[in-house]
């Protein structure tokens, strides 16, 4: 396990970066890049792009900034809070939340608190047999009053996300946002890869950093409008189904090589891109997975949508959009290298 890769994405995950929210995500990444690239542009919501300059073909690699979160949308008497999803539509899965510690993200800095629900004593054997409801679930930070809420600087509409860290448990890694900060890191180990050829042995890419991913892919969807280049790789978590409970449908495993997304529930990727790096796993042996998900999008939906060929290369992830998400390391790198023999094929 590469100590420099871990350090890396245990610096990115750290970060905090819910929806509207990434510019401390996006100054990490910057501070990165600045290192590698001769061209770096962010515009007015906070998409990072930086280009490598080099010879020949032009491509992109994407991944976003965001993680999944929640919004304080109710501040109670008794100084209790309740939260919303800042994802699009989806409700969060309600048994992963109660006894998760969040931090409340405000003007003056991080409140930390915890979701909670009534306990066994107080729900009772009915109560303590069926799921929450979202109106059931709460927000304590141990304040008695609305007014000791104000006072630390807690407002309706603050950001909430998961304040778990990145933990090595046996083979694996286990934390929050891997979704999509793994993406991230290898975008960054990527740049550095590539920096260190001379300019007419690599082609130029751009890579780019996106904002509101989370929220529909309204950040892509605004660099797609100036993106023209000859290729996009995304890079995100893939959904792994390899554990206790799962139909094994997509047939997913951790520790297995990165993953090609054939086709997700917004669009078919692109079959001429993908074809390029079946070519690039063959060439460099690197194992691959294929993968159908019809439970998944990314940012690449909206760069399709503007004319441009995508293809996904992702990390094999278990329990996405958790404060307990799990990769491979192995993974990680071998993604990097995955993508660094396809963007120098001829």
């Amino acid at each position: 396990m590469s100590e420099k890769t871990l350090d890396l994405l245990r610096t990115l995950c750290a970060a905090p970066g819910p929806v509207g929210r990434e510019t401390l995500v996006q100054e990490a990444v910057l501070e990165h890049l600045k290192k590698y690239c001769t061209k770096i542009e962010q515009d007015k919501i906070g998409n990072l792009m930086a280009t490598i300059e080099g010879t020949g073909k032009h491509y992109a690699v994407v991944a976003h900034a965001d993680e999944v979160g929640f919004i304080v949308s109710n501040i109670d008497s008794n100084g209790f809070l309740r939260a919303k999803w800042n994802t699009q539509a989806h409700v969060p899965d309600l048994r992963l939340l109660p006894g998760q510690m969040v931090l409340i993200m405000t003007e003056g800095g991080f409140i930390p608190g915890y979701f909670c629900v009534k306990t066994a004593h107080i729900a009772g054997q009915k109560g303590k047999s069926k799921l929450p409801t979202w109106e059931e679930v709460f927000l304590d930070i141990g304040m008695n009053s609305a007014k000791e809420v104000a006072d630390l600087g807690i407002c309706i509409g603050d950001p909430v996300i998961y304040a778990s860290p990145v933990e090595k448990i046996g083979n694996n890694l286990m934390g929050k946002t891997f979704d999509d900060r793994v993406g991230l890191t290898v975008m960054i180990l990527l740049a550095e890869r590539l920096s260190e050829m001379p300019k007419d042995k690599r082609p130029t890419v751009t890579f780019v950093s996106t904002v509101m991913e989370e929220i529909g892919a309204k950040g892509a969807a605004a660099v797609a409008r100036v993106l023209d280049v000859d290729g996009v790789f995304v890079v995100d978590i893939g959904l792994a189904d390899d554990y206790p409970g799962t139909m094994g449908e997509a047939g997913v495993s951790l520790g297995k090589g990165p993953v090609i997304v054939i086709k997700d529930s917004q669009i078919v990727y692109s079959h001429e891109l993908n074809k390029r790096i079946f070519a690039a796993a063959e060439k460099s042996g690197i194992p691959v997975q294929r993968a159908v998900y019809h439970n998944y999008a990314t940012d690449g939906f909206q760069i399709v949508s503007q004319g441009q060929l995508v293809s996904v290369v992702a990390i094999p992830c278990r329990y996405s959009h958790s404060s307990f998400e799990a990769i491979n390391l192995d993974d990680v790198e071998k993604t990097v290298r995955l993508i660094e023999t396809a963007l120098l094929e001829k």
